[in-house]
């Protein structure tokens, strides 16, 4: 039987328009104008570390590292350089899209700290104990984990790129939703979420954080301590935290999620944010089994 004329202006329609199924989740796309000074650049340029001015209505100045989508925007770029840049934010990556010198550092200007060098923890080291304040405002002590497998990573509230802590947030939602599906899973994991910016992060905001990213508190918490406590134990699994500014508000970091044994012992880190929740998933299911 032939196709009638109506039908085949339909599928010339649903062609025409690449598919009729559920039209893609449009991408939330900002870009904003960022100045500020080189001061390191990764070998393979696919980050540039940036110490920044003010980035109206979105961000305080602060030093922290950038994405790099097209490597020769770095090109005859190098540390101590005075640059203009257009940074842009969708709703899951920030990156530059532009990168242009200004000028240099003024001549005898001295080039800002740079972070300690990372160390961390060895697979089959016992992770050192610590107690931290959660988002009602309890004590909260890592050896009460003991007997589960516990996943933390290390985060602040007020992070302003998506690919950093508002990622980590996401991963461990996915990650929560996939262990509480699978109740061999949710009887023996648990995730932390350690803030090392206890000034500004008191329980009320760790609350409303652990709100807004539907952490369910019989497996996640969001928790904080004493600054020097905190950066002393991320140290343990390589994290590196930068403050800058009078109250040491303009912060620097990387990124770590470590994976925690029911002896307290170290299983595995996860460096950066080139990891998934799936991954993540299958080492938990490999370790109930």
């Amino acid at each position: 039987m032939m196709p009638s004329f109506r039908a085949l202006m339909l599928l010339a329609l649903c062609t025409g328009l690449a598919g009729c199924g559920t039209p893609p989740r449009p991408v939330n796309v900002r870009e904003f104008p960022l100045t500020g000074e080189i001061l390191s650049i990764k070998p393979d340029k696919s980050e540039v570390r940036i110490k920044h001015d003010d980035v109206k209505g979105f961000m305080e100045a602060m030093t922290m590292w950038f994405n790099i989508k097209e490597p020769r925007l770095l090109d005859g770029l190098a540390p101590g350089d005075l640059v203009k840049a257009t940074l842009v934010v969708t709703d899951e990556e920030s990156y530059l899209s532009s990168l242009q010198k200004t000028g240099s550092r003024p001549a005898g200007e001295p080039p800002p700290a740079t972070p300690p060098p990372e160390e961390g923890l060895r697979t089959g080291d016992l992770v050192p104990g610590i107690t931290l304040t959660d988002e009602s405002g309890q004590a909260l002590s890592l050896s009460a984990y003991r007997g589960a497998f516990t996943l933390i990573t290390f985060i602040y509230t007020r992070c302003p790129l998506p690919d950093y802590c508002p990622r980590m947030n996401a991963y461990f939602g996915a990650i929560q939703r996939a262990v509480k599906a699978q109740p061999a899973l949710g009887r023996h994991v648990r995730l932390l979420s350690i803030s090392f910016d206890p000034d500004y992060d008191t329980p009320a905001r760790l609350k409303a954080k652990a709100r807004e990213a539907g952490a369910d508190p019989a497996l996640w918490h969001f928790v904080t301590g004493p600054r020097e406590r905190v950066d002393a134990f991320g140290a343990t699994f390589g994290l590196s935290v930068l403050r800058e500014g009078p109250k040491g508000q303009d912060i620097t970091h990387n990124l770590r999620t470590a994976l925690i044994d029911r002896d307290g012992k170290l299983v595995k880190t996860y460096n950066g944010n080139d990891w998934s929740p799936d991954q993540v998933v299958g080492d938990l299911q490999a370790l109930v089994k």
